[in-house]
């Protein structure tokens, strides 16, 4: 009897935790987490091509002059450091990847108020351009995170037509 009635309490004691826990109403938007992002730049080390930084700090800024929010919102800029730039060639086709550092800084305060890194990469079959299929993929990446509207294309498409 003891024994079912400690396993009961011990049932009721992991369960309080969640009793606690509340699901946002299908109404309620989720953008108390999000940033009225005002501008962004690029910035890398000397062994990055150059072409790369280029196209990203255009497809982002494009990203954000399409974007328009509802709600106020905490102004900032987005400060992207590609930290790696790297291309392997593959027995068909070339591997380029990058690896980013993204750093939100508060336009009111100057200072970083969020932080985050991610690596990406493309694989081509032909010898195109890689640094604009690269800038396109991180660029799309920035604008998912970050809620940006710009033009980027659904995965299919991208996949089909780089």
């Amino acid at each position: 009897m003891f024994r079912r009635l400690s396993r009961f309490a011990l049932i009721v004691l992991a369960a309080l935790p969640l009793t606690a826990f509340r699901m946002p109403a299908g109404h309620e938007t989720r953008e108390q987490f999000l940033y009225d992002v005002r501008g962004a730049f690029v910035t890398a080390r000397g062994n990055v091509p150059q072409g790369l930084v280029i196209a990203i700090d255009m497809l982002v800024d494009e990203a954000i002059r399409a974007t328009s929010r509802s709600t106020m919102l905490p102004r900032t800029i987005i400060a992207i450091r590609i930290e790696k730039a790297s291309q392997v060639p593959q027995l068909i086709g070339s591997r380029h990847a990058a690896k980013v550092a993204v750093q939100v800084i508060s336009v009111s305060s100057g200072e970083a108020i969020a932080e985050g890194n991610f690596e990406t990469s493309v694989f081509l079959l032909e010898g195109g351009d890689g640094n604009t299929a690269l800038a396109e993929k991180v660029a799309d990446r920035i604008a998912a995170e970050f809620r940006l509207k710009g033009d980027g294309r659904p995965a299919i498409a991208s996949a089909l037509f780089p």
